[in-house]
């Protein structure tokens, strides 16, 4: 297999995969669209999709003859338009619809069309008649971030199919089967937000961690309002700003897990640093610490202060955490 395919155990596993693969068995249809905000794992995804359609096997191997031609991109009834996920250009479409009409090699010729939603109105408008009335023998599938930026037209002859946001013990998997140790796994996939290709550009990245060692740092050391300044002194909060608000954000949630007794998928010692500010916090008030964070989150987003409101959060996470005993 491609060393490439970092995710492809997991998306075969999920319930996208499962939907195209019955619709191969039963009779492929010919205009799909894909929903993912990641695009990484719709690389992968289409990939996959494109073995199981060439497959000497029917099952996506990825080693006979049909996968490995798949994997090294020279299926001769194989298209990829815009692979590298830029604006799609009319000509490419025009290219694509020009093309649809020579005969397979084989007996189906798909189309996989990266960041369709990037298509203009004009470009979209003409690929509809090739929706409309395609060719025999033609699949052709609309890779999309957001569906929205696809036409009503172009959307209703397409059959959805959403690649799920995927759970947090999937993504730690699947980061521990890349070889991704323990912490830096277990970082990436609370801060992931279920997409795998952002959980491994997290996991590469010595930032998120410091950031969340950091966010359990500022959290241990609110105890009374003169510990303000000291938190204050936290590196990520003195140089990250918004950016380290999410990650505050991510660990609140994790404590609030820890507090709930769900399991924790960090090492012993950061596991224990969070089950020790779980027990300095009811419930309620780690609820309403996340929410002042979400808050602090809004006002930075349109310039207010970030000085004024740091002070003014970790002031309302001290006041919730005594009045919510």
């Amino acid at each position: 297999m491609s060393d490439t395919l970092r995710f492809v155990n997991t998306l075969r596993a999920s319930r996208a995969f499962y939907l195209l693969d019955k619709d191969m068995e039963s009779g492929l249809g010919h205009a799909y669209m894909i929903v993912s905000p990641d695009d990484d794992v719709m690389k992968e995804f289409f990939t996959l999709i494109a073995a199981r359609i060439y497959c000497r096997k029917g099952r996506a191997c990825m080693k006979c003859t049909g996968c490995k031609k798949v994997l090294n991109g020279n299926h001769e009834d194989l298209t990829y338009v815009n692979p590298t996920g830029e604006k799609i250009k009319v000509q490419e479409i025009k290219d694509l619809v020009s093309s649809v009409s020579i005969k397979p090699l084989g007996s189906v010729k798909a189309y996989f069309v990266f960041r369709a939603d990037l298509m203009t109105p004009e470009a979209q408008n003409k690929l509809l008649k090739t929706l409309e009335e395609p060719p025999e023998g033609v699949a052709i599938f609309l890779g999309v971030a957001n569906e929205t930026g696809l036409l009503d037209t172009v959307r209703s002859r397409c059959r959805k199919i959403y690649i799920d946001v995927f759970d947090r013990e999937t993504v730690f998997n699947t980061l521990k089967a890349q070889g991704v140790d323990d912490e830096k796994a277990a970082v990436a996939s609370s801060c992931c937000e279920g997409q795998l290709g952002r959980a491994m550009q997290i996991a590469a990245s010595p930032v998120y961690a410091e950031r969340f060692s950091d966010s359990l740092t500022l959290l241990e050391r609110l105890q009374k309002s003169r510990d303000v300044l000291a938190a204050e002194a936290v590196p990520s909060l003195a140089n990250g700003g918004a950016e380290f608000l999410k990650v505050l954000a991510v660990a609140l949630r994790d404590v609030i897990s820890a507090k709930r007794g769900e399991p924790l998928f960090f090492g012993a010692e950061t596991a224990s640093r969070i089950e020790n500010i779980a027990e300095r916090y009811s419930l309620r008030a780690l609820a309403l610490a996340e929410e002042a964070v979400d808050r602090a989150q809004r006002k930075l987003s349109f310039s207010v202060n970030p000085q004024a409101v740091t002070d003014s959060l970790l002031f309302e996470i001290l006041e919730v955490r005594h009045k919510w005993q």
